[in-house]
């Protein structure tokens, strides 16, 4: 018996410029591994003892390039992978806004039948809840897949546009003939320096990131220990059978709800969810609790993650949260623990992160429930605290209503201008990252907000659809989304006036002296503004001595404030000391 990891397929991509693994099972005591190219040069050529019927080669590292043939073999057995390249592989990981198709975004349909690269490639993870036969029928007919017209659309959308816009700016701009025909398939890897660019798709709709580390990750820290024992709770002295049993029904049941829900919110003008709990029934999602319950506590960590670790990869992207909106205080040490077991399981210590900031969003009907605030926070102060993380800020690619924003296309490109940026150098950091805070001081009836990476100034959304710049001096919209409050931490709407560096133009003409000795005395305090940034002026006749200051703390809201590469101010308070906090959550129970 041979048997590969079901990942090393024909056609996959493996990480460039570094040794990479290939493992799998095998009953024969030695195992062997050759590598040749397309002109039929042996690069490659070793041998393994096998332990414990399994066996792991460590090969290259190899620059970018292939086609390479690799053969695995036994005594009388032999697996050969053929159209093998060397490029950057990277995971689209995270829950639904991760896993939403191409095909169902915002113009998928034309971007299907338009996708043409030969320099990606996308595996899709098999989403099976549970290890047992169904997984390995489901891995056994998996394969990487090339960027086709009409071969992506199920497909990650965000995963898609990542890739799409890293091989625009490492291989050009467009992967085509002048005249429309496509490029050869197979790159000379010594004469062609394009960079194949691997997606390994591993997500899941409406999971946790409990879903994706291990139970003894989650028993680590006392802020995630919840996670575990609340499963524990849910299935003790929980029968197998019995299980089985409820699992079974449920699947017949919640398949003809959503069925009728389906059909009803597409046959109707003014569809609620409340008339469509009266007409069909309750909806029993995500079904019955237990060991095939893919929302488990790591579940899929099991079933899914620890199938393609340690597979050479060079980052992952993240774009989660939703699902832990009813423990925003606790999400931070979570997603740090994601990334700890991550690293760990693919061996690497240095692995970047590029993480998707959770956009607006509200349900309809519903009050602001202010718990998004924390888990934006979180992901921020993660992405701060690792020098190799980089947030992709799209908070206005949400939508109101829809939990599943069909803009997948700007958090995309957000994430490859970080890898383009933080791993290849090839963008600066204005290119890449928003505006975001840098530092505050209260003095007198203002909160003095430093904000950096806004060497170019700060623009305002106008009325028109288009981005107005803002000058020394301006006020911002009043609707902004700022707030100021004192020592109590009740918090009242903000005026703002934009004070922005010397190293940036002023406004034409009609400057009047209207800055008052308050700006002066706290500009003189501070150190010279880091890249040309700015300061913002926060202030309220409401609060006459104010000491806190935020801006965007709310679920959903117009977007009004960008830098002049056209990415949002990135939310903010000025302390954590404020005493914020969440007054609810879409899924009910709000934890401490």
């Amino acid at each position: 018996m041979l048997r590969l990891a079901a990942i090393f397929k024909d056609g996959a991509v493996l990480q460039r410029d570094r040794k990479v693994k290939i493992w799998g099972d095998t009953d024969w005591k030695e195992v062997y591994i050759s590598m040749t190219d397309d002109k039929g040069t042996e690069l490659c050529k070793l041998t393994c003892e096998a332990s414990d019927n399994s066996f792991v080669f460590e090969i290259g590292p190899f620059p970018a390039g292939g086609t390479y043939v690799i053969k695995i073999s036994g005594y009388t057995e032999e697996i050969v992978l053929n159209d093998i390249f060397f490029g950057d592989v990277y995971i689209a990981g995270g829950q639904s806004n991760m896993e939403f198709e191409l095909q169902n975004s915002l113009d998928g349909k034309r971007e299907v039948s338009e996708s043409n690269n030969p320099y990606i490639r996308f595996y899709y993870t098999p989403k099976v809840s549970w290890v047992g036969q169904e997984l390995y029928k489901a891995e056994n007919d998996s394969a990487w897949e090339k960027c086709q017209p009409g071969k992506t659309g199920h497909w990650s959308a965000c995963g898609y546009y990542f890739a799409k816009a890293l091989s625009e700016v490492l291989n050009g701009d467009d992967p085509s003939d002048a005249d429309g025909s496509e490029k050869q398939d197979t790159l000379d890897p010594f004469q062609n320096e394009k960079i194949m660019i691997g997606i390994i798709g591993c997500n899941w709709g409406g999971t946790s990131a409990a879903c994706w580390m291990s139970r003894e990750k989650l028993l680590e820290y006392p802020e995630t220990v919840s996670y575990v024992s609340d499963y524990d709770k849910a299935t003790k002295g929980q029968v197998l059978e019995e299980y089985l049993k409820e699992l079974a029904e449920y699947e017949v049941y919640q398949a003809e709800f959503d069925k009728n829900v389906g059909n009803y919110y597409a046959t109707n003008e003014n569809p609620s969810w409340e008339e469509a709990i009266k007409l069909f029934g309750e909806n029993r999602y995500p079904g019955p609790m237990g060991p095939r319950n893919w929302t488990r506590p790591a579940g899929l960590y099991e079933s899914m993650l620890k199938r393609i670790a340690p597979y050479g990869i060079c980052g992952a992207l993240w774009y989660q949260g939703e699902e832990d909106d009813n423990r925003p205080y606790t999400y931070k040490r979570l997603l740090q623990s994601l990334t700890e077991e991550w690293k760990k399981i693919f061996e690497n210590k240095e692995l970047p992160f590029y993480i998707v900031q959770l956009p607006i969003f509200k349900n309809e009907g519903e009050d602001d429930d202010k718990n998004w605030p924390f888990i934006r926070e979180a992901q921020s102060d993660v992405c701060v605290e690792e020098e190799n993380f980089g947030l992709a800020v799209s908070l206005e690619s949400g939508e109101c209503h829809n939990i599943h924003p069909l803009n997948k296309e700007t958090a995309g490109y957000r994430l490859a201008f970080q890898a383009l940026y933080r791993y290849y150098g090839i963008y600066g950091e204005w290119e890449a990252c928003g505006p975001r805070l840098e530092s505050s001081y209260a003095e007198g009836d203002s909160v003095y907000a430093e904000i950096s990476c806004c060497q170019q100034g700060l623009v305002t959304d106008g009325d028109d659809g288009f981005l107005d710049d803002l000058y020394f001096g301006d006020f911002l919209p009043e609707d902004s989304g700022f707030e100021v409050a004192g020592a109590d931490g009740v918090y009242f709407p903000a005026k703002v006036q934009y004070l922005r560096s010397s190293s940036v133009s002023e406004k034409p003409s009609g400057e009047s002296d209207i800055y008052g000795s308050d700006y002066q005395s706290f500009y003189q305090t501070q150190e010279e503004l880091k890249g040309g940034g700015a300061i913002l002026r926060i202030f309220s006749e409401k609060v006459p001595d104010p000491k806190y200051a935020r801006y965007f703390w709310k679920n959903y809201g117009r977007v009004l404030i960008f830098g002049a590469n056209g990415i949002p101010l990135e939310p903010f308070r000025t302390s954590k000391d404020d005493g914020a906090k969440a007054v609810g959550s879409r899924q009910g129970m709000l934890y401490s």
